[in-house]
């Protein structure tokens, strides 16, 4: 375990990466997914791209990473003057997917969005039923983070605060989504950690484990803050903690599990646009260029607002986050097994 602690902690620092060098484009798209193109800033001299791109996300429609792509890809087509659309492509913890794309031909043209630990874990625990490497796919830009897994509990629970909830000594019924995911890790440091008694009730999304707490279908969940952050602020459920590795400004008031239970049990949650592999140079200036201003466009984080954050990264700074999460899935390995 005190592997584990040193490795969330480097891995903490990691993600603290600065923001893309990109200047931010003065004017938020006109169209929406799938809609006509717009004037490209993409290079005329590069003959790419000449039709519609789509990002594929390894999860249902609705969840976290399907929010944030969605959101994303008008500004992406405004950059590159081209239709982005997004296809839902679900099964086995987001393997299905991302085997996908990882065959596709590298024109470019199909991409996925990267889910970080998450997709790097299951390549890990997994081992020989991936069919992929999270290191071969082509990085182009980091899009989302400063965020972290919850945990959060009916509005009417009992628990005011985590350490409540770890001190009753009760045998809790905690949802959690299936497979390996980011939200199985924060289970997994979470009885590590507390020793809480729990029967772990498998749910397919984040969604589906809100709506289990605010049904009482369970007495307490672990599930992507995206997912939780309305509901929170409806007061439809209580959010206890987060497993992030800063507190987040959109859930003023909750302490981070790192500040009760020490620093090195934070995370951050990434989500960034990636390539397959092999896929030429000048195809992947363009996108990383125009993926960039996107994600550093105002325009964008408003439109984003309190769904998720806004963090910008460049593709080697992506590359640095995915490598760390390997040292981070290693360690772990045990833990999640």
């Amino acid at each position: 375990m005190k592997k584990l602690l040193t490795v969330l902690l480097t891995m903490s620092l990691v993600l603290a990466l600065a923001a893309c060098g990109a200047q931010p484009a003065e004017n938020a798209p006109e169209n929406q997914t799938g809609g006509a193109p717009v004037q490209s800033s993409a290079p005329a001299s590069s003959g790419f791209p000449k039709g519609t791109i789509t990002i594929v996300v390894c999860r249902g429609a609705g969840g976290s990473a399907d929010t944030v792509a969605r959101m994303y890809a008008p500004y992406l087509a405004e950059k590159l003057g081209c239709n982005v659309i997004v296809e839902n492509v679900e099964g086995g913890s987001g393997k299905v997917g991302l085997s996908q794309v990882y065959r596709a031909d590298p024109d470019g043209y199909t991409l996925v969005l990267g889910n970080f630990p998450s997709y790097v874990l299951t390549e890990v625990v997994e081992g020989g039923d991936v069919e992929y490497q999270m290191s071969g796919f082509e990085p182009i830009a980091g899009v989302s983070g400063k965020e972290g897994n919850v945990l959060i509990v009916p509005a009417d629970s009992p628990y005011q605060s985590l350490e409540e909830l770890v001190s009753s000594g009760a045998n809790l019924k905690m949802a959690v989504t299936t497979g390996v995911s980011n939200s199985s890790l924060a289970q997994a440091i979470f009885l590590d950690v507390t020793k809480v008694d729990v029967t772990s009730i498998p749910y397919d999304s984040g969604n589906n484990c809100v709506t289990a707490v605010m049904g009482k279908e369970v007495d307490c969940a672990i599930c992507s803050s995206t997912a939780a952050y309305t509901p929170a602020a409806e007061g439809t459920l209580r959010v206890l903690t987060t497993f992030g590795d800063m507190e987040d400004e959109k859930l003023e008031g909750v302490p981070t599990f790192a500040s009760i239970y020490g620093e090195e049990y934070g995370y951050d949650v990434v989500m960034g646009i990636l390539a397959p592999p092999e896929t030429p140079e000048e195809i992947l200036t363009t996108l990383r260029d125009a993926a960039c201003e996107a994600a550093q466009d105002p325009a964008f984080a408003e439109a984003a607002g309190s769904s998720f954050s806004v963090v910008p990264r460049t593709n080697q700074e992506l590359k640095e986050v995915i490598d760390g999460c390997y040292s981070l899935a290693e360690a772990s390995k045990d833990l999640l097994g």
